[in-house]
């Protein structure tokens, strides 16, 4: 009987002492980081010493257990980290995607107070997402929209020395006005504190284009259309001044914009055929040819500029010349605005 006795005291202190361990043990461990003590915080240094948004980068040195926070340090952008992997000579962590650019402080503070800044440089190159219009002249203002712009110290276009002029720039927006060339059509370089970056898109330049209509109708072409009204109108545009309004008769159907020349032009040696359309209330089919060949149907979005470009070569094989450009709206009538219809190399 005493023997049972002792048994279950024994038992039951050892439960006691399980349970004992357990709650400091959770008490010391509220997030799951290692056991290390708070650091003098005295010394440190950042690897790799440069890196974009995102990348992994390692600070090593001594003292740097308990860190609580870290913060970039040009215009105070937190950076987020897991605890547990912060030890007492190492933390890993990730370059915060809305860092800045350019040479800073990283600054970490642990959970004592004490802080400890370390040299370190963002690379944030320019970040192109959308640019309007991509056709210029000399003069023609556009916007960018992307990210990492706010630093931008020059703009040229590729392959050249002409530089476009910064008009604006915040951290999501550049406005540029463009500079004369005689390139026939180039992407933009953009440089800012950390380095270059090329837009995807191209950037056409009008007054080297073979056009149709840019702010009246061009090299011969005249308004030959149907079921409806056809003339320049300052009401929208995409360069210059005007665009060519195309007011097909809503009482109507099949209303066509014929785009006639008396005589016709020589294509031969352009590349492309493209064209700007602003949309109506609603989306809107419409067909168009050259020459009254090869029909395409395109579907225009309402209420915004659309640019369509095509490759004559695959478009449009064995056509050198044009006498007429035609855009047939189909079915009922809408309002619409076509500027820069126009070849280019």
């Amino acid at each position: 009987m005493k023997h049972t006795q002792l048994y279950r005291f024994l038992k039951i202190a050892s439960l006691i002492c399980i349970l004992s361990i357990q709650l400091v043990a959770c008490k010391k461990d509220k997030d799951g980081s290692p056991d290390v003590d708070t650091g003098s915080m005295s010394s440190g240094t950042i690897t790799p010493g440069s890196a974009a948004g995102g990348e992994v980068i390692t600070l090593k040195g001594t003292g740097i257990g308990q860190i609580r926070s870290i913060v970039f340090d040009k215009n105070n952008v937190p950076a987020s980290f897991i605890p547990t992997l912060n030890t007492e000579s190492n933390l890993v962590f990730r370059v915060p995607d809305t860092a800045f650019g350019g040479p800073q402080k990283v600054v970490f503070t642990n959970s004592a107070g004490k802080t400890l800044a370390v040299d370190f440089s963002v690379i944030a190159l320019p970040n192109i997402a959308t640019a309007f219009p991509t056709d210029f002249e000399a003069g023609t203002t556009v916007t960018i929209t992307g990210n990492n712009l706010d630093d931008v110290t020059k703009v040229i276009l590729e392959g050249t020395t002409d530089a476009a002029t910064i008009v604006s720039k915040t951290r999501k927006q550049l406005v540029v006005t463009m500079p004369s060339t005689t390139a026939d059509r180039a992407k933009l370089k953009i440089t800012n504190a950390s380095g270059d970056r090329v837009t995807d898109m191209e950037f056409v330049n009008v007054t080297k284009a073979l056009t149709v209509f840019t702010e009246q109708l061009d090299n011969g072409f005249q308004d030959w259309g149907w079921g409806g009204a056809y003339s320049a109108s300052t009401d929208n545009k995409v360069t210059g001044t005007k665009a060519l309004k195309a007011a097909y008769d809503e009482a109507g159907a099949w209303g066509g914009m014929q785009l006639g020349n008396g005589g016709s032009i020589n294509i031969a040696g352009y590349k492309y055929f493209s064209f700007w359309v602003k949309g109506a209330d609603i989306d809107k089919n419409v067909q168009f040819w050259l020459n009254w060949g090869n029909q395409k149907v395109i579907t225009v979005p309402a209420n915004k500029w659309t640019y369509f470009r095509y490759e004559l070569a695959t478009a449009y094989p064995g056509v050198t010349s044009v006498n007429n450009v035609t855009f047939q709206i189909v079915e009922s009538g809408k309002t619409f605005y076509f500027d820069n219809i126009m070849f280019f190399k």
